[in-house]
């Protein structure tokens, strides 16, 4: 008995252990601890493996409690916290971080984690502390994360969050701060977010958070802190705003769409220790109240619409470290207690209308100064040696004002100066004063910017300019009145990045020195008096970005190593004496967006490789010597928005790839000697504003559409045959002008088409004569005496030879009469007769002298000296007919005595211009239209041909009227192209 009940107490122990065992496997501990955090280092990877700790520490065979980064509680010896912040680890978080039920705290700032966070974080329900800041997670921010109510920080700033903050936030019950800046949260701040009592700091700055401010917010008594900077939040604070804030230390709503006034309950916030309303759109005056605010460390009211007078209050606060009003319409003085509060740091007040002096004293009470900046107002008088006493100034700004006098050369004791701007004031010094003060300024071994641009400063350039701060980046003394020569030694200053010289009245040659300037990337000598050709040494300035050295007296070529300058973008070398031609290894500078070579001796022809230039924004090549054709290649110039090829010897045609300037904006290629018409294509330019194609040889139709229905006619003067609209003062086009077009058609071809008509009749008359030789027939019985009576045939003759004049006769139908078929009752012999010469003429002569019975004027040298009569001799009678056509004089006019006859006029006129002969009814109103112009000299050409004075090379009578063929296929042919 005992022995079974022994064995029964047995099996249930070992039955107890079982359970005790398998209930142990399934409660969290931390081997469940160590599992998540593997499941994490998975998932994780680092750039440098050498530098990824968690590889190596984080081992199983180690405990996990003495892993980095983790930190175990000693009650229950699980993982409480994680901080692997600062590590630079990549990777994603997995679900199994969910397990660690005991973590408080989970902080992986300033690594490069992605992804989304998991919902299992809502299991830590211990979690009070989570900092995911400066990560690259995405996504929404899980509303899972309202489960967490015991979380006291939640920290996402620094993300790529986007979407509403979730409205379940409100649920954490003991949130003191939130940050969630710098993401891409949008929509309105949730008013339930303010239900949280316990709220101390507010961080949604850098989203895109819009609406007005929720009111709930400002009845929190618990507020330390609200930052909203930079949102689009919008509309007035309410002026019980602040009521309700007693606790408020820090507000910040800079670069939001806020306006109106400021509430007057902002200034019983006493506590307040930083306000920044910057880049707003608030108005009115700050109150003197704004000196209860004695806790003030921090006033930025910049770049709103404040106006009026800075009150003098602003002196009380004794805590004050920075302040910056500027950008505002403040006017009157500058309050002189602002200069008695010994803990200022910066004062600011740039861009107002302050007005009146500085005080005397200024840096007697400043001993932390270290910004002082009151540029673009309208304050006067000298500037005060004691500013020397605020020793601690690194920054000085009085640019834009009416100082003037002397520029203390108490500066020069500033010994921690970086920047010094005296810019655009009325400031002067002489020559022996400038030596004395860039001395002086030789001690500050910090500066780093330099500029007395535009001050009459009317003194010579000293050497000792040369001995300036190593350190100096920009020296900025364009529009000076500084005479004398630049000096080598400015070649010292290692650290310039921009010079500025220009302006001046500086003499001599460039330095060959600067070429050891290897950081400089601005060099400006505009305007001056400087001499000499352009230094090759420059070449040398491969950080060169902007080279101006524009109106000089520069000579000689532009250096061919200019290629070597491959980060220079702005170049201008116009008005000076440059010669010879643009360097080709200038067009391989690709990144260029200006160049300015105008005004200059430059000659030769432009490079296709100009079309390289693919960013070109502005091209002057105007005033030189240029020549050749434009390159077509400049069409490839998509962002070029002015062009400037005027006042040059250019020829061709512009080309048609011009239209595909698309960015165009100026185009100037007046006195050249371009000719063709204006491109058809020039109409798609939709920015261009100017255009000026004067002063050359261009013909043909002005375009009308696009940007052309805007110029005028001073775009379009002095050119040889362009026509167009009334308003542009050139000729009507023919298309324009229709009417007048088919006039002067008719008007040519009414003179044109008799001549061939009366030439095919000499052709036939002188077939027949041919014809009856052949035949050797008599002409005994025909009487072809010229003096032979004609018989005039009768009407009734005339019906009855064709029958009343049947329509079965009929052969055909002219302009001016009918033609019939008939036969002679009485045998009567018809034939085809002339009436010039060759009608002298028996059946079977060719030849046959008789007696002078030509007209004066028409007859052949032959024949009126020799008798000779021929058919030669009517054409030399049929082109002395096509010259009293065309020139409308007749061989007997008055003009016509001694040597001079209507042939040698013509002859010797048409050499000089055909315009003085020709009859002006012929030409019109177009009276330089080409098409014209071509065909009467031909038809002039071939009316000498046809007076040659020897008969045998004269032009024959089958060839006269296949070249008048050939005049009118031509004309009509121009005719069409320019319709």
């Amino acid at each position: 008995m005992d022995r079974v009940l022994l064995l029964c107490v047995i099996l249930l122990l070992v039955r107890c252990y079982n359970m005790a065992i398998s209930v142990d496997a399934t409660i969290p501990n931390i081997a469940t601890d160590q599992a998540a955090l593997l499941a994490l280092k998975f998932g994780i990877s680092h750039p440098d493996p050498d530098h990824n700790i968690l590889a190596s520490n984080w081992s199983a065979n180690t405990s996990v409690c003495s892993w980095i980064g983790v930190t175990c509680g000693s009650k229950h010896h699980r993982v409480i916290a994680l901080n692997l912040s600062y590590m630079g680890l990549e990777g994603t978080i997995p679900p199994q971080i969910g397990n660690l039920s005991f973590l408080v705290s989970l902080r992986l700032r300033n690594n490069s984690f992605h992804g989304s966070v998991p919902n299992e974080l809502s299991r830590l329900y211990r979690l009070k502390n989570l900092n995911f800041g400066f990560n690259n997670f995405n996504g929404e921010i899980p509303s899972s994360l309202g489960l967490l109510s015991k979380l006291r920080d939640l920290f996402l700033f620094g993300n790529r969050f986007t979407g509403a903050i979730p409205q379940s936030i409100s649920n954490m019950s003991s949130l003191e701060r939130i940050g969630l800046a710098f993401n891409g949260l949008s929509g309105y701040i949730p008013s339930s977010l303010f239900n949280i009592s316990t709220l101390k700091q507010i961080d949604l700055g850098d989203n895109k958070l819009s609406g007005p401010m929720p009111s709930i917010l400002f009845n929190m008594p618990s507020l330390q802190k609200i930052d909203l900077y930079s949102n689009e939040l919008s509309g007035r604070l309410p002026t019980d705003t602040f009521d309700h804030l007693p606790n408020l230390q820090w507000l910040q709503l800079s670069h939001n769409r806020f306006y109106g006034g400021l509430p007057s309950t902002l200034f019983s916030c006493k506590q307040l220790q930083y306000l920044s309303v910057w880049f707003n759109n608030f108005t009115g005056i700050v109150p003197p109240a704004i000196g209860n605010l004695t806790m003030l460390t921090t006033l930025y009211l910049a770049e709103n619409n404040f106006a009026g007078a800075i009150p003098n209050e602003i002196g009380h606060l004794q805590n004050l470290e920075n302040l910056n009003i500027g950008d505002n319409h403040f006017s009157g003085p500058i309050p002189f207690e602002v200069f008695n509060i010994t803990t200022l740091q910066i004062i600011g007040m740039p861009l107002n209308n302050l007005s009146g002096p500085l005080p005397s004293n200024l840096g007697l009470f400043l001993p932390n100064l270290q910004r002082l900046l009151f540029g673009g107002n309208e304050l006067n008088g000298t500037i005060p040696s004691s500013i020397s006493n605020a020793s601690q100034l690194t920054h000085l700004d009085l640019s834009t004002n009416s100082f003037s006098g002397f520029i203390p050369n108490t500066i020069g004791n500033l010994g921690l100066l970086q920047y010094l701007n005296l810019e655009f004031n009325n400031l002067t010094i002489g020559s022996p004063e400038m030596n004395s003060l860039f001395s002086s300024l030789s001690n500050c071994i910090y500066l780093e910017i330099l500029s007395f641009t535009e001050n009459p400063l009317n003194a010579i350039l000293p050497n000792s300019i040369g001995n300036l701060s190593t350190s100096l980046q920009k020296m900025l003394l364009g529009g000076c009145n500084i005479k004398g020569s630049i000096f080598q030694d400015i070649g010292n200053l290692s650290s310039l990045t921009s010079l500025d010289l220009g302006d001046n009245e500086l003499v001599g040659l460039i330095p060959t020195a600067w070429g050891k300037l290897g950081m400089l990337q601005g060099l400006s000598l505009d305007n001056n008096r400087l001499q000499g050709p352009i230094p090759s040494n420059l070449c040398h300035l491969k950080s060169l970005f902007e080279l101006y050295l524009r109106d000089n007296e520069l000579v000689g070529q532009i250096p061919g190593c200019i290629n070597n300058l491959v980060l220079l973008r702005y170049l201008r070398l116009g008005s000076n004496k440059l010669t010879s031609t643009v360097p080709l290894s200038l067009w391989n500078l690709t990144d260029l967006l200006e160049v300015d070579l105008s005004s200059n001796s430059l000659s030769g022809r432009l490079s296709l490789e100009l079309g390289n230039l693919k960013v070109l924004g502005d091209l002057d090549l105007s005033n030189n010597r240029l020549s050749g054709d434009i390159p077509m290649t400049i069409g490839s110039l998509k962002d070029l928005q002015i062009l400037s090829l005027a006042g040059n010897q250019l020829e061709g045609s512009i080309p048609e790839s011009f239209g595909d300037l698309v960015s165009l904006e100026f185009l100037d290629v007046s006195g050249n000697n371009l000719s063709g018409e204006i491109p058809k294509s020039l109409e798609a330019l939709v920015y261009l504003k100017y255009l000026n194609v004067s002063f050359n040889r261009l013909r043909g139709e002005i375009p009308t559409k696009g940007p052309f229905m805007n110029f005028l006619a001073a775009s379009f003067m002095s050119n040889e045959a362009l026509c167009g609209a009334p308003q542009l003062k050139v000729l009507p086009c023919k298309r324009d002008a229709s009417r007048s077009k088919k006039s002067r058609i008719r008007h040519i071809l009414a003179f044109l088409l008799p001549a061939v008509g009366l030439t095919l009749i000499l052709v036939a008359a002188s077939l027949v004569l041919i014809l009856k030789k052949c035949h050797k027939k008599s002409t005994s019985s025909v009487d072809l005496s010229p003096l032979a009576p004609w018989r005039r045939v009768s009407h009734q003759e005339l019906l009855r030879a064709t029958e009343g004049f049947n329509p079965n006769k009929l052969i055909g139908e002219g302009s001016f009469g009918s033609v019939y078929k008939a036969t002679f009752l009485d045998d009567m012999v018809a034939h085809v007769a002339d009436f010039g010469i060759a009608k002298l003429l028996g059946d079977e002569d060719l030849i046959k002298r008789t007696m002078t019975l030509a007209t004066i004027g028409y007859m052949a040298p032959e024949y009126g000296s020799e008798g000779i009569v021929s058919a030669r001799g009517d054409v030399y009678s049929y082109g002395i007919l096509l010259m009293e056509t065309f020139t409308r004089k007749k061989p007997i006019d008055d003009m016509f005595v001694e040597e001079m006859n209507l042939k040698r006029w013509v002859e010797e006129s048409l050499v000089v211009s055909i315009v003085k002969i020709i009859d002006a009814s012929l030409l019109g109103d177009e009276r330089y239209d080409a098409a014209t112009m071509d065909t009467v000299s031909s038809i002039m050409g071939l009316a000498l041909d046809c007076c040659v004075d020897s008969p045998e090379e004269r032009i024959n009578t089958r060839s006269i009227p296949i070249a008048l063929n050939k005049i009118k296929s031509k004309f009509l042919q121009d005719l069409q192209r320019t319709a």
